[in-house]
């Protein structure tokens, strides 16, 4: 049996959140993101460059696609003014609105907020928030907390999962 250590109740081993309060059961050494070797990229200039992908008589999409390659799912959302992307853990209180737990999240090194997608200015823009094993616009990693320029057909990989954007 496993005991909670948020409110004590006990629960069947391999139970994953307390039934009675919500918190994460699995030992902390379970929870954190393992690094995974990374190879570093060296931006241009160009690559940094945030150009609008959406000219005045070019309206924002309505609906963003997230194609997930290795499950095949899909996963739509209304463009809004931010949409974090990462996986759950209730123990932190950390709730992403793109939950990749379902993928494998945890064993392919999402961190719990990895990443963000936002609007800006009329522009949509996807922005690394610091995780450990990085996010990747097309094959270039990119830098923590600087936001760069999403195009529909982009690819974004958040650490070892790999999505494709569509707008619709």
């Amino acid at each position: 049996m496993i005991k909670c250590d948020s409110c004590g109740k006990r629960h069947p081993e391999n139970t994953l959140f307390c039934d009675e309060c919500g918190a994460y059961l699995q030992a902390e050494e379970h929870q954190r993101t393992n690094p995974l070797a990374v190879e570093e990229v060296d931006w241009t200039e160009a690559d940094l460059g945030v150009t609008g992908m959406f000219d005045e008589a070019s309206p924002l999409p309505i609906v963003i696609r997230l194609s997930i390659a290795d499950s095949g799912r899909e996963i739509e959302f209304p463009v809004s003014k931010e949409i974090t992307l990462g996986r759950v853990d209730a123990a932190s209180a950390t709730f992403p609105d793109v939950d990749l737990t379902p993928d494998n999240g945890l064993e392919k090194g999402v961190s719990r907020r990895h990443a963000r997608i936002l609007r800006k200015t009329g522009e949509l823009y996807v922005e690394d928030l610091g995780s450990v094993n990085g996010t990747y616009l097309n094959g270039k990693r990119l830098t923590p907390y600087l936001p760069h320029a999403l195009k529909d057909e982009d690819e974004i990989r958040l650490s070892r999962i790999l999505m494709h954007v569509r707008f619709a």
